[in-house]
């Protein structure tokens, strides 16, 4: 686990869908570069709305998302990628009738043609199946391919943190192993990623850290192992006590 000083810095934030009716109440979190962070926690805890929010599809009511410093608070959700900041929804995360490349090559319309050339080669060797296909509308893809796509989109443009909102939605446990094998690789480039996970299993297989949300709060945080390692957190809220094993895959 890395311990640079956190490149992204979410803090006391307050966000939700109606005015005065927030779901999230002053969540603080923060991700350093190279570093998976978990968000778990109950249905209806505020997770996914929590890095809609930061991904400026939500709005924000007070509090502050930085990164690097810049401050992205009221950035709209269009201009977030050249902020450095990519967020993977958990549907609707691919144009279906569009092909491979033209849903890469239009993730990436802010780039030189240069750019571009190099930038689809780097995510065609991270997403080999998609380079072996790249004329194939997006829509005849399986779940797996579609959101390994959806990921491939994201990083197109080089971005400094990556959140994702449920990514293993869906998806067999072989296919979310794979999914999650990727994610590694990417955070060991340097990115850092937000996650948030129902599929705690497949969250903790490669988490850094985690951060446990229950009624729109911060409950719990600190590193996998630290959390893993009190029998009664684990229980409650990690999904079995010493069952979760650390070394787990998804």
């Amino acid at each position: 686990m890395t311990h640079a000083p956190a490149i992204l810095r979410v803090e006391d934030l307050q966000a939700g869908y109606e005015p005065g009716a927030p779901i999230v109440r002053g969540v603080s979190i923060e991700a350093r570069p190279g570093e998976i962070v978990a968000i778990l926690g109950p249905n209806g805890a505020g997770k996914s709305t929590l890095v809609k929010a930061i991904a400026g599809t939500v709005p924000i009511e007070s509090g502050a998302v930085t990164l690097e410093g810049r401050n992205l608070t009221a950035t709209a959700a269009h201009r977030m990628a050249e902020g450095g900041l990519a967020f993977v929804p958990q549907t609707d995360n691919v144009f279906t009738t569009l092909s491979i490349t033209d849903n890469l090559t239009l993730a990436a319309h802010g780039l030189s043609a240069a750019q571009r050339r190099a930038r689809l080669a780097a995510i065609f060797a991270l997403f080999p199946d998609l380079g072996r296909q790249p004329s194939l509308a997006a829509g005849r893809l399986s779940g797996g391919q579609r959101q390994m796509l959806a990921v491939a989109r994201a990083l197109i443009v080089l971005p400094k943190a990556l959140l994702l909102d449920e990514p293993s939605a869906g998806l067999s446990p072989k296919v979310v192993a794979e999914l999650f094998a990727k994610l590694v690789e990417i955070r060991d480039s340097g990115v850092c990623i937000v996650l948030v996970e129902q599929n705690v299993r497949a969250a903790l297989a490669v988490a850094d850290r985690l951060y446990v949300l229950v009624e729109g709060r911060n409950r719990l945080e600190g590193s996998k192992c630290d959390l893993l390692g009190d029998p009664e957190i684990a229980s409650l809220y990690l999904g079995g006590g010493r069952r979760a094993s650390v070394g787990a895959t998804p």
